[in-house]
């Protein structure tokens, strides 16, 4: 539906067409954090079995994790996954046995040994509690790297990051050693994203405190808890640098630096380090010599250097802080980041407006002109139903609906094909799969360019609604958000990826979002490439269910009991699951040997609170949902 426009006070600079709804929204100007309050909450029954999925033989999904956690990120997408030559694939995230605070929080690890994934899991590699992980493999010392940043358990204290190593793939054990740690009285550096060139690996982290419990903020050439690099040596086994600033990374353009708000790639020798934030410059640092000596490009600059308490009464376009940079084949830079409108008329407050509405992903390719004069937008939410409109339900932005403050359209994670295509995958609400509470889920996309960047699969309208791109999860199943996407390097006539799946919106906070508890689910997915180029991937239309067909449960509203009618193609065996609308699972029935043909499944709820709830049969890797209304 159309929302209404706020009218908007004077300004010296027009904005374009933004849309349907220049809303603005007033939120703090400090909003990164590693910690979440205490929550009652029950821990969701963990899945015991692994569960495959299919489209078409097209495509492929497995769930190989789960996690209580859902904040994989506070903005720009790990590296989670890699792919071998051989078809072996290796993958990691931020897991958590149990809810918040998460004690059990550190780097989830599964391997696929080229016929079957691992048991599905939830248990981290390390000793103690860490988390956001980023994942890389060393193919001279075959060994593969998790790199994850310690916060000391009930302090909320930055310890500093495990570097954790494992000889060989797959079964093996991990040791984990405390690396680019400081002085005691110093926090660690947390949220490293890391990349190998050759015997070198290189991390970028920030300084950013955890939490307000910790005093001792640093400053380094005069910018407060700044990102920092650091390079080690496999050869030596010696770290060459620590926590240092990258050249032309001062207070003469940057005021603080902030989690996650940039990204890392390699390729031979050449490194890339992208880097921005709500208020600061897209800048991008090149190395050519595995991270000895770096070039500066200051890509978009934010009009007012080193902001901070200062009046911004024109909308200004910005990033939301989700950025990535990936190499082609010729070591050219591509850049991604999410795009946000921004203004800041009271400094008195300690927060700024932002105009959520307007989205989009951001594009740069080294060897082009900077973007000052224009941003290069080349996907926003797409127009599922094909109506020329952005359809987001009346409670979209609600803040239970956010991802802290990134946008609709964000979390870019790209790679490019060995024949040069370059793969873009995000996440973006889906205008036709709504929440009874009138919010949007989310869903994982992709857009490509087959002539270098030149041209992309999708096109913008307005600046905040695309046509083109390309939904990669709304047959997995209805009703469930996909955030959080990594897609590896490698690209061998499929496409890798893994990403997040919630049966709630948003990311949990105790405060404003009680209801995202876990368990979510971790999904690694394999899409053919020739189906991305045909165009056969498009929609929950495409998915060939020749096992069955499930009907309405009837009677529908009920109380007690009800019947779900389903007509099987073959002899098979179900499971029967009933969620409520935060994702919890309350009730579950598997059926053995079902026949062929018209079958009825009763189930018996018992006494449980009306309402709407989510029911779904599974069976042999398919899955279908429908609602139910208990009276």
């Amino acid at each position: 539906m159309a929302l209404a426009a706020l009218s908007l006070p004077s300004m010296a600079q027009s904005p374009k067409n933004w849309g349907n709804d220049l809303r603005s929204v007033k939120i703090d100007r400090v909003v990164t954090t590693d910690r979440t309050p205490q929550s009652p909450v029950k821990v969701v029954a963990p899945v015991t079995g692994s569960t495959q999925g299919s489209l078409n033989k097209k495509a492929n999904y497995w769930i190989i994790g789960q996690t209580q956690n859902d904040q994989q990120s506070n903005a720009s997408c790990y590296r989670h996954v890699h792919v071998f030559a051989d078809g072996k694939v290796s993958a990691t995230w931020t897991t958590s046995a149990d809810p918040a605070p998460y004690d059990s929080r550190g780097a989830g690890y599964n391997h696929f040994n080229g016929t079957a994934w691992g048991a599905v899991t939830s248990n981290r590699i390390e000793p103690e509690r860490t988390g956001f992980p980023c994942y890389v493999y060393n193919p001279t010392t075959n060994e593969e790297i998790i790199t994850s940043h310690v916060v000391k358990k009930g302090t909320g204290n930055a310890g500093g990051i495990l570097m954790n190593r494992k000889t060989g793939l797959g079964a093996g054990t991990w040791t984990s050693n405390l690396v680019m740690d400081t002085v005691a009285t110093i926090p660690g550096v947390l949220w490293a994203q890391t990349a190998i060139a050759g015997d070198y690996m290189v991390s970028i982290a920030s300084y950013t405190d955890s939490s307000s419990t910790q005093p001792n903020r640093v400053y380094l050439g005069g910018v407060r808890t700044p990102q920092v690099y650091s390079r080690y040596q496999f050869s030596t086994n010696t770290w060459l640098v620590k926590n240092q600033l990258l050249p032309g990374y001062d207070n003469s353009r940057v005021y603080a630096g902030g989690g996650d708000n940039y990204s890392i790639d390699s390729r031979g020798n050449t490194i890339a380090i992208l880097m921005g934030g709500t208020f600061d410059d897209v800048a991008l640092w090149k190395s050519t010599d595995a991270g000895a000596t770096w070039s500066k490009t200051i890509i978009d600059s934010f009009p007012v250097p080193a902001y901070v308490s200062k009046k911004l009464l024109d909308t200004t376009e910005t990033n939301d802080g989700a950025f990535n940079v990936v190499l082609d084949n010729n070591n050219m830079a591509h850049c991604f980041w999410g795009r946000r409108l921004i203004m800041d008329s009271d400094t008195t407050d300690d927060q700024y407006s932002y105009f959520p509405s307007v989205n989009g992903i951001v594009y740069w390719k080294e060897g082009t002109p900077t973007i000052d004069a224009q941003l290069n937008v080349i996907t926003a939410m797409n127009d599922e139903n094909a109506n020329g409109t952005n359809d987001l339900s009346a409670s979209w932005n609600d803040v239970s609906a956010r991802y802290g403050t990134l946008a609709i359209t964000t979390m870019p994670n790209a790679t490019v094909g060995p024949d040069g295509t370059i793969y873009l995958t995000y996440s973006s609400l889906n205008e036709t799969d709504n929440s009874t509470d009138s919010k949007n889920f989310r869903d994982i996309y992709l857009v490509y360019s087959r002539d270098g960047g030149e041209t992309w699969s999708s096109t913008v309208q307005s600046s905040v609604l695309a046509t083109g791109a390309m939904n990669l999860t709304s047959w997995v199943e209805f009703n469930t958000e996909q955030v959080f996407p990594s897609v590896a390097k490698l690209v061998n006539n499929k496409l890798h990826l893994t990403y997040m799946q919630k049966t709630s919106i948003g990311r949990y906070d105790a405060t404003n979002n009680p209801g995202a508890v876990g368990t979510h689910g971790i999904y690694y997915m394999s899409v053919d490439t020739a189906s991305i180029f045909s165009g056969s991937l498009s929609g929950v239309n495409e998915v060939k269910n020749d096992l069955f067909v499930m009907g309405q449960n009837y009677p529908n509203p009920f109380t007690g009991n009800t019947s779900i009618p389903v007509n099987f193609t073959r002899n098979t065996s179900v499971k029967v699951s009933v969620y409520d609308l935060v994702g919890k699972e309350i009730y579950s029935q598997e059926f053995s040997n079902i026949p062929a043909g018209n079958n009825n499944l009763d189930i018996h709820m018992g006494n449980v609170p009306s309402g709407v709830y989510v029911y779904s049969i599974e069976a042999e890797g398919f899955k279908t949902s429908r609602r139910m209304l208990v009276d």
